[in-house]
């Protein structure tokens, strides 16, 4: 297994057929490390540890005996399993379970090598817990969420069925395949709560497919600038010499690229297009821009250790330290909203390309791209749908990181909300990839304009086709 993952070899790794195999030096490091955990215990027993041998939380001073010491590591776990509504995607899930086996290989983590093994055979083997998407704060990490991942490890929690139906007894699938459920030992139900892994997964798929989605609109906006005939000096290379943010000269680039083989011809009696198409350069730049902060943000992530507590050297001395702040989500949270509120943008000027291809005053086209003016309604609708998701999209990019609610009894006092700032920006880019498609949809009606039927079902396959990239892979 790698040391080191991008956000595109993490996404592929979990969407693949790729097997996790921890090398001979990385159960070493394993091993090595829970050694050196158990001798520092060991020697001084009557010292309090956070989470090892002590509650958690506002909880921290109460001590937890050695006798109670498995029956510990089950309370815990079940405990944080409060997470509600409906179950993230398979793909995000397992994103969080390579997230967590990531962090637990490193040479300061607590857990024992045959408990990591268990969680790569699950991953390998496809059997991915069933995660509830809520109840993450995203500031002790993501506890309800990893802990509902660590539920099924101990073989009590749920795992994803293929078909979308009812989840099976983690139990009862391990047993399927041979697997005995984890026995947790002192210190490893801490090991396994304490993460970033749910917001770490979504902003690893929300960064992949944020960058196909930018490339999927400077195309659609294209295709709308050669129908209305914009003016090539928009794109000009030496306009855009004059303001060089890098985002706005690589997309004026593309735009020259795509449209390389001519404009079209320009509305008599206009001097100058509407910003929706003479602006794309700099709002898709600006896009571009904060993609660019993101992708830092999530590589970044992806290889850091985000746990508490972790083993350490002090001087050539190992110690426990059990006050790292390492899995507070504040950077992912911002990252998150940033995306959220450019992705906004995004939508926001392609249905707006979208009005100016379907109203006839504005293109000189048939109003609404329809066959017969009257008898069919053309796509009058579809601008509708993309209107209703834009406006949803600026309801969703409120931004969560500047809310905190304390909890425990104060003793967690500032939260991040990643957890939710990232799925709601999971749920903008999916509007957003749903606009894209229907600004390709009017542009592809342009030169054959079709009678009126069910648009959701033809939105829905052009959505499919933007979603996984094959409009910038033709």
């Amino acid at each position: 297994m790698k040391e080191k993952l991008n956000y595109a070899e993490f996404v592929e790794i979990c969407r693949g057929d790729e097997k996790l195999t921890l090398t001979r030096k990385q159960r070493e490091v394993v091993g090595e490390s829970r050694r050196i955990f158990e001798d520092i215990v060991r020697a001084d027993p009557q010292r309090p540890y956070y989470g090892i041998n002590t509650g958690v939380g506002a909880l921290l001073n109460r001590r937890v005996s050695d006798s109670r010491m498995r029956e510990f590591q089950e309370n815990l776990i079940m405990s944080h399993c409060s997470g509600v509504g409906p179950a993230v995607e398979k793909e995000i899930a397992k994103g969080m379970m390579l997230h967590m086996i990531l962090n637990l290989k490193k040479d300061c983590s607590l857990i024992r090598p045959s408990t990591l093994d268990l969680l790569v055979e699950m991953f390998n083997r496809d059997i991915i817990p069933a995660v509830p998407r809520k109840g993450s704060l995203g500031a002790s990490g993501d506890l309800a969420p990893q802990a509902h991942v660590a539920l099924a490890l101990i073989g009590k929690g749920k795992i994803c069925r293929g078909d979308g139906g009812k989840p099976l007894s983690s139990r009862s699938v391990l047993k399927e395949h041979g697997l005995q459920p984890a026995e947790l030992e002192m210190g490893e139900a801490i090991a396994l709560l304490n993460g970033t892994s749910l917001m770490t997964s979504y902003l690893a798929f929300l960064v992949f497919h944020a960058g196909i989605v930018v490339e999927t609109a400077d195309v659609a906006g294209a295709l709308t600038r050669d129908i209305l005939g914009s003016d090539a000096q928009s794109i000009d290379e030496q306009l855009h010499s004059l303001r060089p943010h890098p985002g706005q000269v690589a997309t004026a680039l593309r735009l020259r690229d795509l449209q390389k083989h001519g404009q079209g011809e320009r509305k008599a009696g206009s001097l100058q297009d509407a910003y929706s198409l003479r602006c794309i350069p700099q709002v898709h730049g600006a896009f571009r821009e904060v993609l660019a902060r993101a992708r830092e943000v999530v590589n970044t992530e992806i290889n850091s250790f985000c746990g508490n507590p972790l083993i350490s050297s002090r001087d050539g001395q190992p110690t426990i330290i059990h006050g790292s702040g390492n899995f507070h989500g504040q950077v992912l949270a911002q990252t998150a909203d940033s995306l959220s509120c450019a992705l906004c943008s995004l939508a926001g000027i392609s249905e707006r390309r979208i009005e100016r291809l379907l109203n006839h005053e504005y293109s000189g086209l048939p109003p609404f791209l329809a066959k017969k003016d009257g008898l069919n309604t053309g796509l009058m609708l579809a601008q509708y749908t993309a209107a209703a998701l834009v406006s949803e999209n600026k309801t969703l990019a409120h931004p969560a990181s500047v809310d905190s609610i304390p909890v425990s009894a104060g003793q967690e006092d500032f939260v991040s909300m990643g957890g939710w700032a990232t799925r709601k920006a999971w749920e903008i880019l999916k509007n957003t990839e749903y606009v894209i498609a229907i600004e390709l949809l009017c542009a592809s009606q342009v030169s054959d304009p079709k009678a009126d039927r069910v648009l959701s079902e033809e939105i829905e396959r052009t959505y499919q086709i933007v979603h996984r990239g094959e409009v910038i892979r033709r």
